[in-house]
């Protein structure tokens, strides 16, 4: 199924109401697609409506492994603490781990 966009007709004028529906006209149609007639016909300058487009399709979420987790955590915890005590580090990062191993092993809580 191709991304699809939503094209709308809507009240953007922040200082007052609108003096009908907040959402005039709306289309749905693919990405890449000029904002249609329907649309374009009602909109008139100065009237407190604009035209808009969001897009309405979203991909899956991609989840990352729990070794790529692991290994983002721990590089993350070396690069802040050399940086930030550069001389006790390796000691710190080593009480870290100890401290918190299910985290930095990136284990599914149950």
């Amino acid at each position: 199924m191709p991304d699809m966009v939503r094209w709308s007709l809507a009240w953007r004028n922040p200082n007052t109401a609108p003096s009908g529906p907040r959402v005039m006209a709306a289309v749905i149609v693919p990405v890449g697609t000029e904002c249609p007639a329907e649309v374009m016909d009602k909109w008139v300058a100065g009237a407190g409506y604009a035209i808009t487009w969001e897009l309405v399709t979203q991909r899956p979420v991609k989840r990352w492994s729990r070794e790529a987790k692991a290994r983002v955590r721990k590089g993350r915890l070396k690069r802040r603490l050399e940086r930030q005590y550069p001389l006790l580090a390796e000691l710190l990062i080593e009480q870290e781990l100890a401290k918190r191993p299910a985290y930095y092993e990136a284990e599914v809580n149950k």
